[in-house]
Order: structure tokens, then C-alpha cells, then sequence
């Protein structure tokens, strides 16, 4: 099916947008370290301080990277485009995201079974990102599925252990690992040539 060309040009802006791939580098990175600390909590103390640590070292890595390549990449560039931020569809996924966190953890409430809400939201994370690879950039499809499997092997390796440690562990690093291998392409990308002026 041939795409409306509002959504062409909006794919095509993106995919063309080294500032909004940085600003999404530094958004994995910060979310990277708050699923690394999520996942820490599922650990002995020294082993925790330990994930804690390297999560926060890895994040600011990326967010300095990130912060650095975005004020070069600016300097001289025309102004942006549509970007995935300023999309309608972009505020009705992350709404809808939302939402569904908050159902899902209250169903989780009432049934007793709160081990789970990190692999709900884990899961969540990851349609609304695959949603994002339909509409946007074909590159989140891989995070979203790699977010989804985590979600779903933590689950059931919890529930067959009967752990909740376990479930934490498994989805929060899991999450974490999907989040700042996702940051890494953008800074990888060749710096634009300034024009000859």
C-alpha cells in the first residue's frame, strides 16, 4: 500500500534528521540508565551499586556524545523539518502508550500479580516503538521487538522460577541493553560537511 505523502515527507524528514536522531540518542541514554536502575532493584546490594554504576557511566557517555555531536551538527545547519516530536500521531501513540501503562498496572493491582508490571511496561515500550518503525523510521522496529522479547522471556522465566528478582533482572537489563544499543548508530554517523560558502 503506497503511503499518503504527508506521511512520506514526515518519514523522509526524519530518516534525514541527524538532530532528531541525536535528540533521540540522548532520550535513550537517559531512559537506559532508568531501566538499569529499575533493574538493579532486583539484585543484591554490591551487585545493584555495581549495575547502577555502569548504567550511569554508559548513559552519560552517550548523552555527552550526544550533546556534542548535536552542537556540531547545528552549527551553520538550516533549520529542521517535521520531526517525529512535532507529529500528531507521535502525541496520540505516546498518549495511548500512557494510558495503557496506567490500565495495565492497575489490572496488575487488582489481580495481585505487580511482579509483572515491569515486563507490562517493557512490553508497552515496545509496541509504542513498533508503532513508531510503521510511522516514522524503520529502525525502531528493531528496538521495539528487542524491548518485547526482553518483556516476554523475563515473564516467563520469572513465573517458571517463581522470582520476582528474576523478572526485574531479565526486563530491566534487558531494556536498558536495547535502549543504549539504539543510542549508538546517530553518534556514529559522519558529521555533515558545512557548505562551501
Amino acid at each position: 500500500m503506497h503511503q499518503l505523502p504527508e506521511r512520506k515527507s514526515l518519514r523522509d524528514d526524519i530518516a534525514e534528521s541527524d538532530r532528531g536522531a541525536l535528540i533521540g540518542s540522548l532520550v535513550s541514554g537517559v531512559f537506559g540508565v532508568a531501566w538499569g536502575f529499575w533493574a538493579s532493584s532486583g539484585l543484591p546490594h554490591f551487585a545493584a551499586l555495581c549495575t547502577q554504576l555502569a548504567a550511569t557511566l554508559i548513559g552519560l557517555i552517550i548523552v555527552i556524545a550526544a550533546v556534542k555531536r548535536y552542537a556540531q551538527t547545528a552549527k551553520g545547519a538550516p533549520a529542521p523539518g517535521r520531526t517525529l516530536f512535532s507529529s500528531r500521531a507521535y502525541v496520540i501513540i505516546v498518549v495511548a502508550e500512557v494510558v495503557a501503562i496506567i490500565g495495565g498496572n492497575l489490572v496488575l493491582t487488582a489481580t495481585a500479580q505487580i511482579q509483572f508490571r515491569i515486563a507490562l511496561i517493557s512490553a508497552i515500550v515496545g509496541l509504542h516503538f513498533l508503532f513508531f518503525g510503521r510511522l516514522f523510521w524503520s529502525g525502531f522496529y528493531w528496538l521495539g521487538g528487542a524491548m518485547l522479547a526482553v518483556a516476554i522471556v523475563g515473564a516467563i522465566v520469572g513465573a517458571i522460577a517463581d522470582d520476582a528478582n528474576l523478572i526485574l533482572v531479565i526486563v530491566g537489563l534487558g531494556s536498558a541493553a536495547s535502549l543504549f544499543v539504539a543510542s549508538i548508530p546517530p553518534l556514529r554517523r559522519r558529521a555533515p560537511t558545512p557548505p562551501v560558502s
